[in-house]
């Protein structure tokens, strides 16, 4: 958080230089503002300079500046993507353009749950000329879009464009996800079979854990107990919520017990 405060204060610096005085001794307000914490003050007053006729170069930086403002300390999430993509409008400098689409798109994916627009946000940054370093994520991110969506047809395509390069950074991942398409579509058998080729090469303990839970999960949608048992009982000792898999565990015994009589 320091990092950030510490990033809106030097762009207002770099904005004072370029200036007339009386938006000069407002922006300076703004930043004060800023200082004490009072982030709905300085958004106010932002949105008032804004309405002025004001060089292109400054209305980008401020509107960065408002949008930054609205995401990080306000929460007003419509509001910061109305004022990054007023950035786009005013400039052509791929540094900026990148800059604004990475937040776009995480606000879009994270925050409004608008995966159409995250999708718009992840191909576009997919495109640029050289390849970004983020790209692997971007992809990744557009086959969980689509997975969000449920329109697991165009996930899946997604995924098969990641697992073509098994150098990507989610190679692994796309298992995991391909995994619970086909869960999410009752094809369990399938849904087996990738995990089991997604554990073959996962490394974290967390991950393995946690998928290990959705296996038996799915071996007890197909009624087959014991073995859901025993995984259940393989990670009753390191799965987050020990509770859920007790109660798990609990209901697959008195189920094992009812067929027996």
């Amino acid at each position: 958080m320091r990092q950030i405060f510490q990033t809106l204060i030097c762009l207002i610096f770099v904005i004072a230089c370029d200036f007339t005085p009386p938006i000069n001794r407002k922006i300076i307000q703004a930043q004060n503002f800023i200082s004490t914490q009072e982030y709905k003050k300085a958004a106010f007053l932002y949105e008032e300079i804004l309405t002025n006729n004001l060089k292109p170069d400054l209305r980008m930086k401020l509107s960065y500046q408002l949008g930054e403002l609205y995401s990080i300390y306000l929460g007003q999430y419509s509001k910061a993507v109305k004022n990054y993509n007023e950035v786009k409008i005013l400039t052509e400098d791929p540094v900026w353009l990148i800059k604004v689409e990475e937040k776009i798109s995480e606000i879009n994916f994270y925050y409004l749950k608008d995966y159409s627009a995250a999708i718009n946000s992840y191909v576009k940054l997919s495109e640029f000329s050289p390849r970004l370093k983020d790209y692997d994520f971007f992809q990744m991110q557009i086959a969980e879009s689509y997975y969000n969506q449920k329109n697991y047809d165009k996930a899946m395509m997604a995924i098969e464009r990641i697992q073509t390069n098994q150098s990507s950074e989610y190679f692994v991942r796309s298992f995991y996800l391909l995994g619970l398409i086909y869960f999410e579509k009752k094809d369990y058998n399938k849904a087996l079979f990738i995990w089991s080729e997604y554990l073959k090469r996962e490394t974290k303990k967390d991950q393995i854990v946690k998928a290990k839970f959705l296996v038996a999960n799915t071996y007890e949608a197909t009624d087959n107990l014991k073995m859901a048992y025993d995984i259940y009982f393989s990670i009753s000792k390191d799965y987050p919520n020990q509770e859920v898999v007790l109660s798990r565990l609990k209901s697959l015994y008195d189920r094992r017990v009812s067929r027996r009589r």
